[in-house]
């Protein structure tokens, strides 16, 4: 081998031995530093006090469906959805049959809105008189059959004229 080539690949693992000598000093000084930091976050956070709170329940949106289902009495739910009733805020609970409730966010009914029942009646089509259509039918054939004479073979040949 040459030595130019030698020379140039001792260079480079050189090099690359450096830069990553460098990366690795560097990643252990920035995981030094942030467990260094971690530990000062713990001693500055004060001792929480244990204060009984009495605060409200609230209801999740699915829990809102439940008691607006047994309301109604349907459990074909369409849609839950963030709503305000009266300035209270609620959940507006819609089924698939356009019934809607309000529930509360912590737990009571609002507003009940049933959906109005539509009787759709239809009739049935008129039927058309038969014979009217028979007849049409008719005159159609007896005009085919007036239009058929001209290839009548009748024997008028035999006249003696």
């Amino acid at each position: 081998m040459r030595k130019s080539t030698i020379f140039v690949s001792a260079v480079l693992t050189t090099f690359t031995l450096v830069v990553l000598y460098g990366v690795v000093s560097a990643y252990q000084k920035t995981t030094l530093d942030s467990t260094a930091a971690a530990q000062v976050v713990e001693t500055a956070t004060p001792e929480p006090t244990h204060v009984p709170v009495s605060t409200p329940s609230m209801i999740t949106p699915e829990e809102a469906a439940q008691v607006a289902a047994a309301v109604v009495g349907n459990t074909n739910l369409l849609s839950a959805e963030s709503s305000s009733v009266d300035g209270v805020n609620a959940y507006k609970i819609t089924f698939t049959n356009d019934d809607v409730v309000y529930v509360g966010l912590d737990g009571q009914v609002l507003s009940v809105q049933v959906a109005p029942v539509v009787n759709v009646v239809a009739q049935a089509p008129a039927k058309q008189q038969k014979n009217d259509s028979d007849s049409n039918n008719n005159s159609s054939k007896k005009k085919k059959s007036n239009d058929d004479h001209d290839d009548d073979d009748h024997d008028d040949d035999d006249h003696d004229d």
